[in-house]
């Protein structure tokens, strides 16, 4: 199994807290495919440690924000069976992709048709030695309760840390574009919502971790102004659902199709 890295981002720091994360992976059959509208700064020695590094440049003008946009041209370039979305800020354990690849493998027929999104803590910093220092949140999704791999609601899969098949991101077409003009958020749940109505399966692995570095929302105004112009808060999700069933669209876009080759 081949995976292909995805991380978008539309933060001017953050990348290289992921780069130094993947030069470490025990798991080496991957390539990073890095979506942004500036030039990533990542450090060299990390780089020379990752099997294949490709960074996707586009000017992503226009709509609020450009996440979905980035989504797309990663998927439309990825070579892996195994799509790992992994954003920015994110730090991991060298086991990471592995505990990923394991997971897959033991849904057997089923993996094609199935999410899996890890969990994570977040933290003040990484320390001197490289790794998270002072956590400051806790996850709500890891409990004891349901064991460490189970099936869950779609919309306890968070994709800062989650996989899914190549397959299935083409099968739904991909991310909302449109969604980009409308405001923030909204991207992985609707994605979610209409992988669920495609009989798809969600799964959270406690024992696969993720470790986020705090980053605010100064890119964005602030926290408030986030509120404000975020869609699901502001309605403006539920309205471009409505929109997408009613014209007979939902739950496959068309953005990907094109290079669809199934």
């Amino acid at each position: 199994m081949k995976i292909s890295v995805v991380t978008p981002s539309i933060r001017k720091d953050g990348i290289d807290i992921v780069a130094q994360s993947l030069s470490k992976q025990s798991f080496r059959n991957f390539e990073w495919l890095v979506g942004s509208p500036f030039s990533p700064s990542i450090t060299e020695k990390y780089l020379d440690n990752i099997p294949s590094f490709e960074w996707i440049e586009d000017d992503f003008t226009g709509g609020f924000w450009s996440l979905n946009r980035i989504y797309n041209r990663l998927f439309q370039k990825v070579s892996g069976d195994l799509i790992v979305t992994w954003q920015d800020w994110i730090w991991t354990p060298p086991d990471g992709l592995q505990r990923f690849v394991d997971a897959f493998e033991s849904l057997g027929s089923e993996w094609e048709k199935s999410v899996v999104s890890g969990v994570g803590d977040q933290y003040e910093k990484l320390g001197q030695y490289g790794k998270p220092e002072i956590k400051i949140w806790s996850d709500p999704r890891k409990t004891l309760e349901h064991g460490s791999f189970y099936e869950c609601n779609p919309n306890d899969t968070e994709w800062n840390w989650c996989a899914f098949s190549k397959k299935a991101i083409f099968e739904v077409g991909g991310m909302d574009e449109e969604l980009d003009m409308l405001g923030y958020g909204g991207d992985q749940l609707q994605v979610g919502e209409r992988w669920d109505a495609l009989k798809y399966k969600f799964y959270l692995d406690q024992n696969n971790e993720s470790f986020t570095i705090r980053h605010d929302r100064s890119d964005f105004g602030g926290q408030e102004e986030w509120d404000k112009k975020h869609i699901i808060f502001n309605g403006k999700y539920d309205e471009r659902k409505k929109q997408l069933i009613t014209s007979g669209e939902w739950p496959r876009l068309n953005y990907l199709k094109q290079f669809d080759t199934n």
